[in-house]
């Protein structure tokens, strides 16, 4: 092998001439192909970090929320009670039609004859009062509302000793409401009163209140306490409790079945005083739902006629059907006696709470597909500040310090986008 010089005619040793050979190598370009899985496995990568962290927030984050929410409706249920403790006897005392019609004239046809005048407002004898908030047309809002929370405010504590649960029930069963904690069903009576109140909740997310409703058997106990009073519920058996719809009952446990999740027949009046549970089923899996029936073992409370007819013209005021206010009672009422000639009679149940609309076993279980646009708007913000923040950091500095600074004034933002987004998807997705 022949001698290789340097430009000064000087011998180059062996590491020179090899040093030589890498400088003047020329570049070989990457293959396209391996640039594009390059990207796609960084990418599949990011993916599974998602996945991962989304499967976090399902399991801590959303019971994170969950038990912020239930510690607002904690005080909101304390301070209903409270409210209720005050006004409760005096809001569901039935008006007389004395007091609802008139004023008590007796009193002031004795106060006329005491001092010889006409005028009943100059004695010091008062006129028996009508109170506008035991009169259906004049109810006042705010007591009202003790019995008929806004959808998503505490309604009852729901207690089941034999699977821990002890849990703030919240009105109404929307995604956004199952989020708090157990959801009843508001076209359902109120528990406690005559009929079948239904409640929902999660088996996996947001506290997982039924997470163990399957273990549940035949005479266990569940405690709801209301504004109207504490009342208590054991588990049926299914076999007595569907006896009726056997052959449309998916499976049987000790003491729930297994229906197909549009079997709204289970939340109907079977003829007596229960309180069915419903969730879904399996477990991470809205394929079915489990449901449990248990009985009223306390007595029985009842509506007075005017708060079911008050709570029906209120609900009326916001319920419209096919572009038109739904009628309240009073309205049906003056129809009918225009069509017949007389006054008619509304022949109300005044044990239930008016049903607006048929109660519906999927609501708020099956997910919000509205909200996927604002999930991957919220993730594809979250990617551009991280990946935005890398990028402005490789230009303006040098420094590796610098760099991972810019890294992290973009990862704060980053995962703020992240959590709406997992937020979001959560909604869109069945629950489990």
């Amino acid at each position: 092998m022949s001698n290789r010089r340097h430009a000064d005619g000087q011998a180059m040793t062996v590491d020179d001439a090899r040093k030589t050979d890498e400088t003047t190598a020329p570049v070989v370009p990457i293959p396209r192909l391996a640039i594009v899985l390059g990207n796609v496995g960084r990418a599949l990568i990011l993916g599974g970090i998602l996945t991962f962290l989304f499967v976090g927030f399902q399991l801590w984050g959303t019971d994170i929320h969950e038990a912020r929410s239930q510690d607002e409706l904690r005080t909101d249920m304390d301070e209903r009670f409270d409210a209720a403790a005050d006004v409760l006897d005096e809001l569901l005392a039935e008006p007389t039609p004395e007091d609802a019609d008139e004023p008590d004239e007796t009193i002031g046809d004795d106060a006329r004859a005491v001092d010889g005048t006409d005028d009943a407002e100059e004695t010091d004898v008062p006129l028996q009062p009508t109170t506008p908030s035991t009169l259906p047309g004049g109810h006042d809002p705010d007591v009202l509302a003790l019995l008929f929370p806004e959808e998503g405010d505490a309604i009852a504590r729901l207690e089941i000793p034999s699977i821990e649960v002890d849990k703030i029930a919240v009105r109404g069963v929307l995604v956004a409401d199952l989020r708090k904690g157990p959801g009843h069903y508001s076209q359902t009576p109120l528990p406690g009163n005559s009929g079948n109140a239904s409640i929902a909740g999660h088996r996996t997310t947001y506290g997982a209140p039924f997470n163990r409703i399957d273990e549940l058997v035949s005479g266990d106990e569940i405690t709801v306490t209301s504004v109207q009073g504490e009342f208590t519920y054991r588990v049926m058996d299914p076999l007595v409790a569907y006896a009726d719809h056997l052959e449309q009952i998916d499976g049987i446990g000790e003491g729930h079945i297994i229906v197909h999740p549009n079997a709204g027949w289970v939340l109907e009046n079977f003829g007596d005083d229960r309180l069915t549970l419903t969730a879904c089923h399996p477990k991470l899996s809205s394929r079915q739902r489990i449901i449990v029936a248990a009985e009223l073992v306390t007595e029985v409370v009842a509506l007075p006629e005017w708060v079911i007819e008050a709570q029906a013209e209120r609900e009326s005021e916001t319920i419209t059907i096919a572009d038109e206010a739904q009628p309240s009672t009073e309205d049906i009422a003056d129809a009918a006696a225009d069509q017949s000639g007389t006054e008619t009679a509304l022949d109300t149940d005044v044990t239930e709470e008016p049903r607006t609309s048929p109660a519906d076993l999927d609501e708020g279980l099956n997910g919000e597909q509205d909200a996927i646009p604002g999930a991957v708007m919220w993730m594809l913000a979250g990617l551009v500040f991280w990946y935005g923040s890398g990028w402005i950091g490789r230009r303006m500095t040098n420094g590796q310090i610098g760099r991972l600074v810019f890294r992290f004034t973009g990862l704060v933002p980053a995962i703020f986008c992240l959590w709406f987004s997992f937020e979001m998807i959560d909604r869109a997705l069945p629950a489990g």
